[in-house]
């Protein structure tokens, strides 16, 4: 593979990870060594856990003297594991949530400290309308962040699974486990896409041509119906007129108004602070020239030449302006673009004629190089509202007419609608399973803009069906067997430019973009030269807004001569020949998948269960069998690792699954009965010969309260007929147990057993009167309660407690 050079300008995350805090440890905190090798901020999570979790079972046997000290000390250990886990939800969000406990302990931890319950996690479902906001750094890194508003409440959306596609308007519902702002999302969905929102055009259209078209369908309308219908269609023509003079302003539902082609209309507004350094070298001129230069690298020439045409940015740069110094610090990003946009207009810009606003200020420290606000959204200005999209430049990093364009471009880019330009790589093949993510490189793809500004045409996926540039008749799906000529990407052409081929037959939702590169115009400007083959991207559930470039053996590419069978499918490709006005490949269908075994998946919910020591703890396993469809089925033997002396016990001792299956077991941990509370690594596995998959989880062990039962008679002598009311109190942990189940157990004099069974009121009590009948054994009776608790924590065990024996005559 060619060495990835990338220039060291824009390489991406999100506007809140500039101001992230490094993750460190809490000294004076007890840890205990996970059972596996983890990162240090696992470590010590793992740490925070366990010191609650003492004081936790501290508190289960605490007398009412030692109630304020546990609780003060506890609250010093909440405040610095809500901090930790707010931070690890932001790294790394699939951890967080195997150290985020159960609703039932946390539940038990709010009633045990009151006083800091308010910075304990919680197990949530929110929804409401995201922003996606991408920042990239200087360091080269990226990340996307996902803003939610939630009835009012704005929370920072982290994915413990791959990212899902997003954009700005979009509706979303998500589950997971909250911190403060920070939410580490399981499970999402989409409840309503901003891509295609209802209008008041579009609805009153509708209505309009509904009403006028039911004379035409034959239908027999009477008086009445006729007058109706005259009423629907004036008030049809009312909408339609309404709707025109609506139509440019904000529609029903969040939505992106800004077009991927046609005349972008581009604000660059220059802002700076009260004591800040403007860059020497950042002058309007240069800026200008960055944007809408007709002479030199401009993002104005790159989106015509990349567009074929079809898009090109007009506009100009306001500025400097000079802005109060609050705004310039990390957090602030929406504030300062209110005051940016409202400085330009009050100094005359109409800002309100812009769609692609552009903010290029000093740097104020927060690492980044350039941050894209995502699609277009409504705007505020001291002239109205307006539609834009809003883009965020580091004056430091613009050193350079052709690196100021690249960076224009790449945010640019991202304010279209586009990801980053991955690599995406796997062990020892070009390509895994079907449904295998791999590993990706996020800006892995040197040849495209989205990558580090290299200032390369956008990838084919992204200029053919994200940005409309490239015609359908340029990029051609393949699922048949054939050779195929493509035209340079980089030139307009009448044939193909592009290759969309499925990855084997009947495997539609995967493919193959099949794309050739030439040094021609903005890609001849490359610091390195573009291979002699074929580049391939990949597609499929999983690549959302991203292109994803594949790595072949030689030179990345696909090179002239060279050839490569896919292990989990029947296709096979070939290239025949690259000369400078296209590239010839050859596609094959087998129409036999041959047998390629891989390692299965596995996946295990749910992530942090609680018991008691010498309680069991359910898990349900997900295995997929990764082999290719040419395989028979194979059977999966599941295993785990836990703790010394805990029991481990699975549902089956194996399944067979068929390749792409899924199956699920059930897998219980017991840990054994001395075990210390804490929260513990646990690994499921499965296995089928050599093939290997697992994942890993935790459980946490929460000390048992005590529990106690005491009867009570208040009388110790009752003649017949009378009624004996005999009262139970259970306490666990020292507290009223609340729905204990009870089992009264009286002897009379005569040696007969009576029971009664009752369940244990708010306050951890329950009486049974029992009545004496008229021929009632005289002597002594004797009574006894056993009371029994379920867990709270989520646990299985059940606690059981037996009273004292309380005696009485009867007479």
């Amino acid at each position: 593979m060619r060495k990835k050079i990338c220039s060291p300008q824009i390489c991406g995350s999100t506007f809140a990870l500039a101001v992230l805090v490094m993750l460190g440890s809490a000294p004076g905190l007890a840890q205990t060594p996970s059972h596996n090798t983890e990162s240090q901020a696992a470590a010590h999570m793992r740490g925070l856990n366990n010191s609650l979790l003492r004081l936790h079972g501290q508190m289960q046997q605490a007398r009412p003297n030692d109630v304020r000290l546990l609780r003060s000390q506890a609250a010093s250990v909440i405040a610095q594991r809500a901090a930790a886990l707010s931070k690890l939800i932001q790294s790394n969000p699939r951890t967080a949530l195997s150290f985020a406990f159960s609703p039932e302990l946390l539940a038990d931890l709010a009633s045990k400290f009151p006083d800091s319950s308010t910075l304990l996690e919680s197990q949530a479902t929110v929804s409401g309308p995201v922003e996606h906001w991408i920042v990239d750094n200087a360091d080269k890194t990226s990340r996307s962040l996902f803003h939610m508003n939630a009835s009012g409440r704005v929370l920072n959306l982290y994915f413990a699974g791959p990212e899902p596609n997003l954009k700005t308007g979009d509706v979303v519902q998500a589950t997971g486990v909250v911190v403060g702002s920070e939410m580490a999302v399981s499970v999402s969905n989409t409840v309503q896409s901003s891509a295609a929102p209802m209008r008041w055009p579009t609805l009153a259209f509708f209505l309009f041509s509904v009403v006028f078209s039911v004379p035409a369908l034959g239908l027999n309308i009477g008086r009445t119906r006729e007058r109706m219908l005259a009423i629907l269609k004036q008030f049809a023509i009312y909408g339609l007129v309404f709707a025109v003079f609506v139509s440019g302003s904000t529609p029903i539902y969040a939505q992106n108004p800004c077009s991927t082609t046609g005349v972008q209309k581009v604000a660059v507004l220059l802002v700076t602070f009260p004591a800040f350094t403007i860059p020497s070298n950042v002058t309007p001129q240069n800026v200008y020239d960055m944007f809408f230069s007709t002479t030199g690298p401009s993002l104005d020439g790159y989106w015509r030449e990349a567009s074929y045409g079809q898009t090109s940015a007009t506009g100009n740069v306001f500025g400097w302006y000079t802005l109060d110094l609050s705004y310039a610090n990390c957090l602030a990003l929406d504030s300062l673009r209110d005051a940016a946009i409202a400085a330009a207009a009050n100094a005359g810009v109409p800002i309100q004629n812009y769609s692609r606003i552009f903010i290029v200020t000093p740097d104020f420290g927060c690492g980044w190089t350039g941050v894209a606000g995502g699609l277009c959204k409504t705007l505020s200005s001291p002239n109205g509202s307006f539609v834009a999209s809003t883009s965020y430049l580091d004056a430091s990093w613009q050193r350079s007419q052709i690196e100021g364009a690249g960076n224009a471009a790449h945010e640019g880019g991202h304010n279209f609608g586009l990801g980053h330009a991955q690599l995406r790589t796997f062990a020892t093949e070009p390509l895994g399973p079907l449904g295998a993510t791999g590993t990706l490189t996020e800006y892995g793809d040197p040849f495209s803009d989205m990558s580090c500004s290299n200032i390369g045409h956008y990838a084919a996926p992204h200029e053919a069906e994200m940005l409309g540039w490239m015609p359908a008749a340029n990029y051609q799906t393949v699922q048949t067997g054939g050779s195929y000529t493509i035209a340079p990407l980089e030139l307009s052409s009448a044939g193909p430019q592009a290759l969309k081929v499925q990855r084997g037959t009947g495997n539609a939702g995967y493919y193959l973009w099949v794309e050739y590169r030439q040094p021609i115009g903005y890609d001849s400007l490359f610091t390195f030269l573009v291979p002699a083959g074929a580049l391939i991207h990949y597609e499929d559930s999983t690549t959302g807004s991203h292109t994803q470039l594949l790595n072949f053996p030689s030179d990345t590419a696909l090179m002239p001569g060279a050839s490569w069978s896919d292990p989990y499918s029947d296709l096979s490709l070939s290239v025949v020949s690259a000369t400078s006005t296209g590239l010839t490949v050859n596609v094959n269908y087998s129409g036999s998948v041959p047998c390629t075994h891989a390692n299965p998946s596995v996946s295990i919910t749910p992530l942090d269960p609680s018991t008691y020591p010498g309680g069991g703890a359910g898990y349900t396993a997900t295995i997929t069998n990764n082999d290719s469809a040419g395989c028979s089925a194979s059977t999966f033997t599941p295993s785990s690792s836990q703790p010394a002396g805990w029991t481990p016990a699975f549902s089956a001792s194996s399944i067979a699954l068929s390749p792409g299956q899924s199956g699920s077991l059930t897998m219980t941990q017991t840990p054994s009965a001395g075990t210390a509370p804490g929260t513990y690594s646990v690994t499921t596995s499965a296995s089928n010969l050599s093939y290997l998959g697992s994942a890993t989880g935790n459980l946490t062990v929460v000390s048992a309260p005590s529990l106690s039962v005491t009867a009570y008679v208040p009388s110790s002598s009752y003649t017949r007929k009378n009624t004996v009311p005999i009262t139970a109190t259970v306490l666990s942990g020292g507290t009223p147990a609340s729905g204990a189940s009870i089992t009264f157990t009286l002897t009379t004099a005569s040696g007969k057993t009576v029971t009664q069974s009752a369940t244990a009121a708010s306050r951890g009590t329950v009486t049974w009167n029992y009545k004496l009948g008229p021929n009632a054994p005289t002597g002594t009776y004797s009574v006894s309660a056993q009371a029994s608790v379920s867990s709270t924590t989520g646990a299985a065990a059940t606690q059981s407690a037996i009273s004292n024996s309380v005696n009485f005559t009867v007479q």
